[in-house]
């Protein structure tokens, strides 16, 4: 096991099949051309549009997808998850996925047990349809080097980010700085 996951489950999560297009299925239906999988991962297909159509960073078109693709990826978040804060079906629902054993019974537990866990938010958006288990990491720091290695980077501000999302959300590009206390990771807590 990696030092920096917490837990990899060894099974993968069923898989959910619905009739309806979602929002990334909307998205990449806006690119014809383009011959999207929508079993794999969403950022994984946008590269790889990106390379098919043969678009650099600075491309007009690259950069309008990207808007695009991003209020996608936050919808399809919103989506399959909700967006209600108060809800207690969608925490409990994070938590299975996130691997929280045993899952809390209050909304209050659910949302101190999220926020305390650090995931990849595409892995989370991704695991609907790939099938594959989201990885904890044990740092924000463990999240970021594979955030940065992977290029699965989820929107920090969005116009269409919900009460739940935010809890997910973390500094992948500037990670909070951790101490070691009593043999316990713990985030350093003072501003910069």
């Amino acid at each position: 096991m990696s030092p920096l996951l917490i837990n990899k489950p060894k099974t993968k999560p069923k898989r959910s099949y619905t009739s309806t297009q979602t929002p990334l299925d909307i998205f990449f239906a806006g690119y014809s051309k383009f011959g999207y999988n929508p079993s794999a991962s969403a950022s994984l297909e946008f590269y790889r549009m990106c390379d098919e159509f043969d678009w650099d960073r600075e491309d007009e078109e690259r950069e309008k997808a990207s808007r695009d693709f991003k209020d996608a990826l936050v919808q399809q978040f919103n989506y399959i998850y909700g967006t209600d804060a108060d809800d207690l079906t969608p925490w409990r629902t994070l938590c299975q996925i996130v691997h929280i054993s045993p899952i809390p019974d209050t909304l209050t537990s659910c949302r101190e047990a999220v926020k305390a866990t650090y995931v990849n938010i595409v892995d989370l958006v991704d695991t609907k349809v790939t099938g594959e288990p989201v990885m904890v990491f044990v740092s924000e720091v463990g999240l970021s080097e594979y955030t940065k290695r992977t290029g699965k980077f989820f929107p920090r501000e969005n116009a269409y980010a919900g009460g739940l999302l935010k809890y997910l959300l973390r500094q992948i590009m500037d990670p909070r700085p951790e101490q070691v206390r009593s043999g316990r990771k713990t985030r350093n807590r003072h501003k910069p």
